[in-house]
């Protein structure tokens, strides 16, 4: 299964065993009605994402895993290539006499 969709964060890698590490990552999709899913990255995969910025749009390739514990069902999206389809825009900073502007206007209140 694929989906794409621009990051929104990116965890760092956590080695629950000595043979166990895992990461996750969250992207938004630009669907009509945006949708957030968390992704996971399993052992050798976990630096897969390391290439990639927030704000990157991205087309990840996973499998769904789900396994039953105490009578309860649980899910994961496991991540095993990702694609990069843009990269974010650079943010540019504001000059100083921008900043300087947009205080002087913020002290200006009317009352």
């Amino acid at each position: 299964m694929n989906i794409q969709g621009k990051i929104k964060s990116v965890g760092s890698t956590e080695q629950k065993t000595p043979k166990f590490a895992i990461r996750k990552f969250v992207i938004e999709t630009g669907d009509k009605y945006p949708t957030v899913v968390e992704f996971q990255l399993i052992n050798d995969k976990t630096i897969l994402i390391d290439p990639f910025s927030v704000g990157d749009e991205v087309d990840c390739h996973f499998n769904v895993e789900g396994r039953e514990y105490n009578g309860n069902v649980y899910n994961s999206l496991k991540v095993w290539r990702i694609d990069q389809i843009s990269k974010a825009e650079p943010i540019e900073k504001e000059s100083n006499a921008q900043q300087t502007n947009k205080k002087d206007s913020e002290d200006d209140l009317p009352f």
